[in-house]
């Protein structure tokens, strides 16, 4: 045990550490030929994991005896170093950036630094990339296609980003309506819209913020939510305020990449029902007052135009 031990707010414990935690850094960028990172860990207790490569025993060894709290600290041994590491992303975001540019389509949703690793977020329909990254790369990159982790489909958090489904409830006068620039997409695209809000009443209605990223959601026939957007998108930052009979629209965004692991990464050719709920409160800050939807919309997927090559020329070599 420690003098942190009594502590229960992990904030506190950590903002206690961060004496040791630049003590580690500083010593880590005294050896960049070994040096891997360091991060905080909050589970089973907030601790620092200090990584290298080679020999961690004789960092362990020189760190240890050095920090206020020793017995905070984890030392680790990784394949890459940080200067590693720098080279790997360079070389993925080069990679990238001529492949985007040779295909004219979007390819990578995010690259970023994680623990030890690079963390490398592709677009749904990128699966096949994610296996020649994960070949090439092994162990200094962390993938993701779509909403889920590469090659073990699995979900980082329980709900789809978008957030977790709202019971649907009307707004007295607020009449909703869709406008889709795009009814059919191929798998892997995404689609955008207008959803259009008027005032049918003869009372005002609003001021109401809605600050949530507007997202549409695709269900299947039985009305499950099976596949969005997963990419990046900004708040809406948004106050209704409709007199009687007047109108406004609010761009939203939708697309194809699966929720469900079962599915695979991107949902199946077929068709399915767009949902679009849009959050309302009273101000921010106050509790959600209502989530209207509009009415659904029919979206078709089809296959990718190569995709569909791919495979008639395969069952043609068959």
């Amino acid at each position: 045990m420690d003098d942190l031990d009594g502590l229960r707010d992990i904030a506190l414990i950590q903002s206690a550490l961060r004496g040791d935690f630049e003590f580690i850094a500083h010593y880590g960028a005294e050896h960049p030929g070994a040096w891997a990172g360091a991060w905080f860990e909050n589970e089973p207790t907030v601790r620092i994991v200090a990584a290298f490569t080679g020999d961690a025993a004789q960092h362990d060894a020189a760190l240890r005896p050095r920090l206020q709290h020793p017995d905070r600290l984890v030392v680790e041994s990784r394949q890459q170093s940080l200067t590693d590491l720098r080279r790997v992303r360079e070389e993925i975001e080069r990679t990238l950036r001529q492949r985007q540019t040779q295909t004219g389509r979007r390819i990578l949703t995010s690259i970023g630094n994680g623990k030890a690793v690079i963390c490398v977020a592709l677009r749904a329909d990128q699966e096949n990339l994610a296996s020649e990254l994960a070949s090439r790369y092994g162990s200094a990159v962390e993938l993701r296609v779509g909403h889920f982790a590469f090659p073990d489909r699995r979900r980082r958090h329980p709900r789809p980003p978008a957030g977790p489904a709202l019971e649907e409830q009307t707004f007295e006068g607020l009449e909703m309506s869709v406008e889709v620039n795009q009814k059919v997409l191929e798998a892997g695209d995404d689609g955008h819209g207008r959803l259009v809000l008027r005032n049918g009443s003869s009372e005002r209605i609003g001021p109401l913020d809605s600050g949530q990223p507007l997202v549409g959601s695709l269900l299947n026939s039985s009305l499950e939510t099976v596949g969005g957007y997963s990419g990046a998108v900004a708040g809406t930052g948004l106050t209704i305020d409709l007199a009687p009979g007047g109108s406004a629209g609010v761009r939203f965004i939708f697309g194809t990449a699966s929720t469900r692991e079962d599915l695979g990464y991107v949902v199946p050719p077929g068709r399915y029902w767009l949902k679009v709920q849009m959050r309302l409160h009273h101000g921010r800050g106050v509790p959600l007052t209502n989530a209207p939807a509009a009415p659904l919309t029919q979206i078709t997927i089809i296959p990718r135009d190569q995709e569909l090559r791919d495979d008639q020329a395969g069952r043609h070599r068959g």
